[in-house]
């Protein structure tokens, strides 16, 4: 224990060194800057299916915004996934649809707010939240590291491995000091979106927000556990039905169809199969990895991932999706048998 607390004091003393040397340089943030400034009220969403990032990201502007005096609330698709409940506050994330917020309710929240939509390129993303909230025409802009056409709307840097970490430099930016409600968000944030440090995109800057975030007090092994080593014994089960099905294609790329009967009889909830795409790419001679969810509805959710140049984002947008080179997602609103052949054949061309 001694010895544990003397690591994380040279840790902290180190990072605050490197910090009086860090200076923010992202062009989007006097742009943030200047749109907080502006207003008073928000809302914070983020896309369907929201993972640590766009929670992460979410929770860390929610306390910048309110240590500068806003009134700021949070909407979401779907309530916090069940794996990431132990890490993000719960309680401050409304969401729509059976036990969270009505429709009609949700309308009169909004009145009146600028939405900022995090880790998310377009409203379209945000589904019935986007909707409610261009239906009332109210005024918004994306704050994400996803590449995106250039829209005067648009905060957009690429260079951040996590939209978490653009939050953080945002703090900075601002002035304003990360609270510790705010330090386990924003840090599950960056792991998840950098692969625990692993991605690309992860720089200098990356280790160095983490070491700052680190020094909170954070356990970095129970983020990653929580992460990465937290599935319940059903997942076990449904692998044992998916893997049989894994189909790979002649240009190295692998991919898993999941049906709603490969999941009967598991108590597995939207969140279920996350992570199975990274472990289909985990393997020598691959260069992409697809894994496709058919929806209580009968459609097609998907998620790609690829290594080095493949651009699997060109993939997704094809199909009103989106996301980065290495890491995507898409809905397509047609027949799961059908939609899936649509997505293949866009693989085949990778």
């Amino acid at each position: 224990m001694q010895a544990e607390k003397e690591t994380q004091r040279l840790s902290a003393a180190l990072s605050q060194q490197l910090l009086r040397a860090y200076k923010p340089s992202s062009k989007v943030l006097p742009k943030i800057a200047a749109l907080i400034k502006t207003h008073k009220k928000f809302l914070l969403t983020t896309h369907v299916g929201a993972d640590a990032d766009g929670l992460g990201s979410q929770i860390g502007l929610y306390y910048l915004l309110k240590s500068l005096k806003k009134d700021v609330r949070i909407l979401n698709n779907e309530k916090v996934p069940e794996y990431l409940e132990n890490v993000m506050p719960v309680k401050l994330v409304g969401f729509l649809g059976h036990n969270g917020i009505e429709e009609a309710a949700a309308a009169k929240l909004l009145k009146d707010r600028f939405v900022f939509i995090l880790d998310s390129s377009e409203p379209h993303r945000s589904e019935k939240v986007g909707e409610l909230f261009m239906a009332l025409k109210l005024p918004w802009a994306t704050i994400d590291h996803h590449i995106l056409p250039g829209k005067k709307e648009f905060c957009v840097d690429p260079s951040y491995a996590a939209t978490a970490e653009l939050i953080w430099d945002l703090y900075r930016h601002m002035k304003v000091t990360i609270p510790k409600a705010a330090a386990l968000p924003l840090y599950t944030g960056i792991v998840a979106d950098s692969g625990n440090f692993r991605y690309p995109k992860t720089s200098l800057r990356s280790h160095l927000m983490g070491g700052d975030l680190l020094s909170y007090g954070i356990h970095s092994d129970y983020v990653y556990r929580t992460i990465y080593e937290s599935n319940p014994l059903d997942r076990l089960k449904l692998n044992a039905r998916l893997y049989p099905k894994v189909q790979l294609l002649e240009n190295g790329v692998v991919y898993l169809p999941v049906v709603c009967a490969d999941r009967e009889g598991l108590h597995l909830g939207d969140s279920g199969t996350e992570g199975i795409v990274n472990q289909l790419l985990a393997h020598k001679g691959l260069k992409a990895a697809a894994l496709f969810n058919e929806t209580e509805h009968g459609e097609l959710k998907g998620s790609l991932r690829s290594i080095g140049d493949v651009d699997v984002a060109s993939v997704a947008k094809k199909f009103g999706g989106g996301g980065h080179k290495n890491a995507a997602g898409l809905k397509v609103r047609e027949p799961f048998a059908e939609a899936l052949k649509k997505v293949v054949a866009e693989l085949e061309k990778l």
